[in-house]
């Protein structure tokens, strides 16, 4: 495996829930922050949150040290802005944060416990106070590991108004995408749709087919033709599935669909939302020498990068 799909695989699948509406709340930087960390909350240095969930999100196998530290100083960034964005979001349960790819993955036992530790420590240090910011308010920083080459706008994948910092387009970085093939006969995938509400299609399957693609290439429509015929989004028929699948992973909506026999195939690149932040693509730009600023302004088009403690 290369040293960048080690990184696509390995970075943990957060940041995935959707921008939140209304906009988050202006800027303002806690010391500590209120985490529920395995089923119980603890208060945790912002810093130290932002260490820990970068050593989560991300482990750059492979990597000269050099440019781990510009991978980890670009994800603290971003870890950084994506927390005071999403502060409270847990409030009625009495936390900021939660540890798992609702918000992002925070497994503080790797602070501990990696190898990278010294790297990404230094690297949250070299970026203290820094947040991408967009209207004066730090933007909802939202990333996955592999786009398959080419972003997805937020309205796209989510739905709602467009994000102005969280457009689709072409990643122009070369760097070896993950591709991946699912497989189920006629009968495991109609009992798989028929578990959910949204996707069920009775008692026969007749097709399914891609009905439409947003810009960046992803199923934005799929077609559903059964004893009940109807279109889902793409996002809605891949979480479907994946909930029934066994051993396997549509692990992006940038895929095709055919079918020989009675088998239909799923055939994709990427992992992931496809939304802000592409990691694979972030580390390559890394390693080819671009700064912090050009790697999170390829994904954040409009967001500033600015230090809160100034």
């Amino acid at each position: 495996m290369s040293r960048l799909a080690c990184v696509a695989l390995l970075a943990v699948l957060a940041a995935c829930a959707p921008p939140r509406h209304p906009e988050p709340p202006p800027l303002e930087v806690p010391d500590r922050v209120a985490v529920q960390v395995n089923g119980r909350t603890t208060s945790v240095a912002l810093e130290d949150y932002v260490l820990g969930s970068i050593l989560s999100e991300v482990v750059p196998v492979g990597e000269a040290t050099t440019v781990a530290a510009r991978i980890y100083e670009v994800q603290a960034v971003v870890a950084r802005s994506y927390a005071l964005s999403h502060l409270g979001r847990h409030r009625t349960d009495g936390f900021d944060l939660c540890d798992t790819t609702h918000c992002q993955v925070y497994q503080p036992a790797r602070i501990k416990s990696s190898r990278f530790s010294e790297v990404a420590r230094e690297a949250v240090r070299r970026t203290a106070g820094q947040v991408l910011s967009y209207a004066r308010r730090p933007i909802q920083a939202v990333f996955h590991a592999d786009c398959g080459g080419a972003t997805a706008s937020a309205s796209a994948v989510w739905g709602g108004a467009p994000v102005p910092y969280l457009p689709g387009r072409e990643d122009d970085v070369r760097a070896p995408h993950r591709t991946w093939r699912v497989a189920v006969s006629i009968d495991e995938l109609r009992q798989a749709l028929n578990r959910n509400p949204r996707t069920a299609v009775g008692a026969r399957l007749d097709d399914v087919s891609v009905a439409s693609r947003d810009d960046s290439g992803r199923a934005a429509g799929v077609s559903l033709r059964g004893e009940r015929t109807q279109i889902v989004r793409g996002e809605d028929f891949r979480s479907v599935l994946n909930q029934s699948l066994r051993g396997q992973s549509m692990l992006s909506t940038r895929f095709a669909i055919s079918r020989s026999g009675r088998t239909y195939a799923m055939t994709g690149t990427g992992y992931g939302h496809g939304v802000g932040l592409c990691q694979l693509g972030a580390a390559a730009r890394a390693r080819r020498g671009d700064s912090v600023t050009a790697i999170v302004s390829a994904y954040y088009p409009g967001a500033r990068l600015i230090s809160l403690d100034k």
